[in-house]
């Protein structure tokens, strides 16, 4: 089984990738884990930030919108360095005034946004009196598309009242309907920690989630194990035939790079494959091997014809 960027079957450009990556990957071993805290405002960033840190430098106010700017802050628990970019809560556009405060809005949402990009992990912060809202959801699906590894808080988790096991798993099925990106097939990839940054609750438990989630961000898996789990999922359940008999034909996968996992799967034509066909080989993939805390990407690509006399691993 072909392992290797040389071998012929990935682009120029996709081998660069792997290896810039990977170059990368070694220069941060030892740099802080970089985590931006999202979510719209008055949820308790701040407030969850100061109890991460132990700290009062994030300002705290019932005023939602108070945070305007990305603030870092770095501390260090069990050895460990955490870098957390606290950053403004993205609002409903109904909610936003026209001039000055439209302007200032934006800008907020930009400098958000930028620190997704500059993080590890994005600790995506909920109410949990008060659900999942469109804004959250669309946080969601920028992180997961930026490649982040995501961990999901709800916080406010003391002023619920009555809890019991079956309440806590309802409330976590409803969070997790509201945002779809953190899901493959209707089953969460992102883990869900019920907190109360003002008690404490569950807040230093947030350390482990998000080691957890940066570890399987930088997981690589052998070409072998994963070939494995394909030819498996492909026996269980075989590609859909078009309407003209054509079928698709799966051929082998490797992992190509890390941050998040992204495994190329060689077929006959990529067009043969559904969306949903393509979303249960994900999960096939998820359910074997984890990838729990981590969107995990997958591409499709025609198998090219193999140069005379190319190697094989």
């Amino acid at each position: 089984v072909p392992d290797k960027a040389t071998d012929g079957f990935y682009s120029d450009e996709e081998a660069r990738e792997a290896a810039r990556r990977d170059a990368e990957l070694s220069q941060e071993e030892d740099l802080p884990l970089r985590v931006a805290i999202l979510g719209k405002p008055n949820v308790g960033k701040s407030s969850l930030l100061n109890r991460l840190t132990r700290s009062e430098r994030a300002i705290v106010s019932d005023i939602a919108g108070t945070t305007r700017d990305v603030i870092d802050q770095d501390v260090k628990v069990d050895g460990k360095r955490y870098l957390f970019l606290d950053t403004a809560g993205v609002r409903r556009a109904a909610r936003v005034g026209g001039g000055r405060d439209a302007a200032l809005e934006t800008l907020m949402v930009r400098r958000a946004l930028k620190a997704v990009k500059r993080s590890d992990v994005c600790l995506l912060v909920l109410d949990a009196t008060d659900g999942v809202s469109d804004q959250e959801s669309r946080l969601a699906e920028y992180a997961a598309e930026a490649g982040r590894a995501v961990v999901v808080a709800v916080n406010k988790w003391d002023a619920v009242s009555a809890k019991d096991d079956k309440k806590y798993r309802e409330a976590k099925r409803l969070m997790a309907s509201g945002l779809p990106a953190l899901a493959t097939g209707g089953t969460p990839w992102a883990d869900f920690l019920f907190v109360s940054a003002k008690t404490g609750l569950k807040a230093s438990s947030l350390f482990g989630a998000l080691d957890r989630a940066s570890a399987t961000h930088r997981r690589r898996i052998k070409t072998a194990v994963l070939n494995e789990v394909l030819e498996d999922a492909v026996r269980w359940q075989r590609p859909p035939s078009t309407s003209t008999g054509r079928q698709g034909a799966v051929y082998y996968c490797a992992q190509v790079s890390v941050r998040p996992p992204t495994v190329v799967i060689f077929v006959n034509d990529p067009d043969l494959f559904s969306q949903s066909y393509r979303r249960y080989l994900e999960s096939a993939l998820r359910k074997a091997l984890g990838f729990q805390g981590t969107p995990l990407r997958m591409l499709f690509r025609a198998r090219r014809a193999r140069e005379p006399g190319a190697g094989r691993d």
